[in-house]
């Protein structure tokens, strides 16, 4: 079967929950998903940690010390509408849930959860992020999938590899698409904040280009770079 799951082994996942030992437990089981998982104690660290590491994926608990998760998340709305969420609670109760759909939420976890819905969660989470084509693969427009298992291409059936970083310039690209995204924020999703990398990222950029339809990645002199989708 179709591993979707294999998409978050690029990504940096924030992950709030202010009872310390479920949130090293559930922080135990994130690793085994994400390149990267960063933890908050409370609503006030976990924003704080939000615009410093600007990460793929939150898992957020909705009962947090100083900002719970539902108001935590209508500060992040105000300036980011695509990051995935998933939220967690003890409670059901059903202002909790029509609060989580009008801020977007892809998929709201009662606790305590077994593994199962706790994978289903991130499966959920997958589709949310991206439009999947009955084969599988992510759809990128007519006739252009990419697949996640093997780093590949598929443009009019012709397979075309991505390198590592190709790859994740382009999936980063994907989730954001037709979106200007600067120069800053690429670098720092592709080289996990360290250093400055701009002739790296104009050369990594180019690399990509060669392998995509002319004018699919434009660029924006001085601002930063959009892939382009119809």
């Amino acid at each position: 079967m179709y591993n979707k799951l294999k998409l978050f082994e690029h990504l940096t996942i924030l992950y709030a929950e202010d009872e310390e030992n479920i949130r090293k437990t559930v922080s135990s089981s994130l690793k085994f998903l994400f390149h990267k998982v960063i933890e908050a104690k409370d609503g006030e660290e976990a924003l704080e940690l939000f615009y410093e590491y600007n990460p793929d994926v939150l898992l957020l608990d909705i009962c947090m010390p100083k900002c719970n998760g539902l108001e935590l998340l209508k500060q992040i709305r105000e300036s980011n509408k695509r990051v995935p969420v998933i939220i967690m609670s003890a409670y059901s109760e059903q202002d909790y849930l029509l609060q989580s759909i009008d801020l977007h939420v892809c998929k709201y976890l009662i606790k305590p959860f077994v593994r199962e819905s706790f994978l289903d969660a991130f499966k959920a989470c997958a589709h949310w992020m991206y439009e999947w084509g009955d084969n599988g693969l992510i759809k990128v427009e007519n006739d252009i999938f990419f697949d996640v298992e093997t780093s590949m291409l598929l443009i009019q059936n012709e397979q075309i590899s991505l390198t590592k970083r190709e790859r994740t310039l382009f999936e980063y690209f994907l989730r954001q698409k037709n979106r200007v995204i600067s120069y800053d924020e690429l670098e720092y999703a592709i080289w996990d904040g360290q250093g400055e990398h701009k002739e790296a990222l104009k050369s990594l950029v180019k690399q990509l280009r060669k392998k995509l339809p002319d004018n699919m990645i434009e660029n924006f002199f001085g601002v930063g770079y959009k892939l382009v989708t119809h």
